[in-house]
């Protein structure tokens, strides 16, 4: 039998208050996911930002690769403050500085200083998003049903995608530039930095290992760090790899028209490609829950051969055969989201993993950066998507082997360090995974 993807559980059963803080701590977090889709949301300042600077959408577009850089130099500095100081200080102040960029993009004179507040934008935002979200439930939850609880907070992103859909055109429509990201600082306020303030908590991580002396300890340490430097790097690729697949979300349009689909069918197909999305990552979170090692990882290779190259292979057949290909490839594009983090923390252990997971996402966000031109360029040469959706889908194949390797070479580590227990903020201990 193959062994559970987590089989941590208190060695106590958890008393009043620690469930109390562990609620909040959560709640806090699938605010922090909601605020994720904010960045949706601008995308209803194209027209009305045009208009306000006088310069083309490709130009005004420059502010979200900005953006975009800035929070991935930054993601590693980040997790290592999580680490340093605690989920909750760095939570403040990177949800009020979102709530302050947002502000003063919306009162810019130029696009100089709108592309400067871009930059505060996205050094802020990797204090109260994926990165603080997820430290903040895999902290809180030990037991067996991790996973679920991560793809439930994870579909907050969603959430919000379907809200601002609803009121931002009204928004826009009444309030024009300054009010849609007037407004945007506001909804930060209310989803992140209030919680920031009062619901994060976090648990103790206290070291339980035994000490070890002399020349044990140097070569305890010495092996401890080569491994841990390893299991890093094959992380990091794994989320590379995830990176070039994850571009389908922001293309499916173009995919659609290439394909010969409808509009209107087009229009049906986004809308099931979002709701999926919806639902996948608490499915996806649930399997990792309830499937052994192997099985986990057979289902995902399955889900990435039957996702974007059944689609590039089956798509010109109609839009009833996408109609059935489309949920499964949003399944295949959530595992960044969240069986990846799951893995990144059994594999380094969750003192480590702010770390480790900010560096990771630097290289997702540098990933879609680079990615992104290549499903164009593919285009161009070939005239259609279909390369650019086999080639997404053999990286995700390999990033699925590659975070198996790094998931058992950090699992025999952490077995070999049995270092790090999770323990709570009454004391109750946590004992490192099995």
């Amino acid at each position: 039998m193959t062994e559970p993807p987590e089989v941590s559980s208190p060695a106590t059963p958890p008393d009043r208050q620690f469930k109390a803080h562990r609620l909040m701590a959560t709640i806090a977090a699938f605010g922090m996911m909601v605020t994720v889709s904010t960045a949706i949301g601008t995308g209803f300042t194209v027209v009305p930002g045009t208009k306000r600077f006088g310069v083309g959408a490709g130009q005004y577009l420059v502010w979200f690769s900005i953006f975009m850089i800035a929070s991935a130099v930054v993601y590693a500095f980040t997790g290592n403050l999580v680490k340093r100081h605690g989920a909750r200080i760095v939570s403040i102040v990177g949800s009020i500085g979102v709530a302050v960029s947002y502000t003063g993009m919306a009162l810019s004179p130029t696009i100089s200083v709108f592309y400067l507040w871009s930059a505060v934008l996205g050094i802020a935002w990797t204090g109260c998003t994926f990165l603080m979200a997820t430290h903040l439930t895999t902290a809180w939850h030990t037991h067996r049903r991790r996973g679920t609880v991560v793809g439930i907070v994870a579909m907050g992103g969603g959430t919000g995608g379907f809200l601002w859909g609803l009121v931002f055109p009204p928004i826009v429509a009444a309030g024009g530039f300054t009010g849609a990201f007037v407004a945007l600082a506001g909804f930060v306020v209310v989803f992140a930095v209030l919680p920031a303030v009062f619901l994060v908590r976090e648990p103790k991580i206290e070291n339980a290992a035994k000490p070890l002396d002399g020349a044990e300890t140097a070569r305890h340490k010495k092996a401890l760090r080569t491994g841990f430097v390893g299991v890093t790097i094959l992380l990091c690729l794994a989320f590379f790899l995830f990176s070039l697949e994850s571009v389908f979300g922001s293309v499916q349009p173009a995919v659609f028209a290439n394909l010969g689909i409808a509009p209107t069918t087009a229009g049906l197909l986004f809308s099931m490609y979002n709701l999926s999305a919806l639902i996948a990552k608490p499915i996806l979170g649930y399997s990792y829950d309830r499937l052994g090692v192997i099985a986990l990882y057979t289902a995902l290779v399955i889900l990435f051969v039957l996702g974007l190259p059944s689609v590039a292979l089956f798509g010109r057949l109609g839009g009833g055969i996408l109609f059935a290909l489309i949920p499964i490839t949003a399944l295949s594009i959530s595992v960044p989201t969240v069986v990846l983090p799951l893995i990144t923390v059994r594999s380094v252990g969750q003192a480590r993993f702010p770390l480790v997971y900010g560096t990771s996402l630097s290289v997702l966000s540098l990933g879609s950066a680079v990615a992104a031109p290549i499903w164009g360029v593919t285009f161009d040469l070939t005239g259609s998507y279909n390369l650019a959706m086999y080639g997404g889908g053999a990286a995700g194949i390999v990033g699925v082997i590659v975070s198996y390797f790094a998931y058992r070479i950090g699992h025999k580590r952490n077995g070999a360090e049995n270092a790090v227990a999770e323990t709570d903020s009454v004391g109750s201990v946590f004992p490192a995974n099995k």
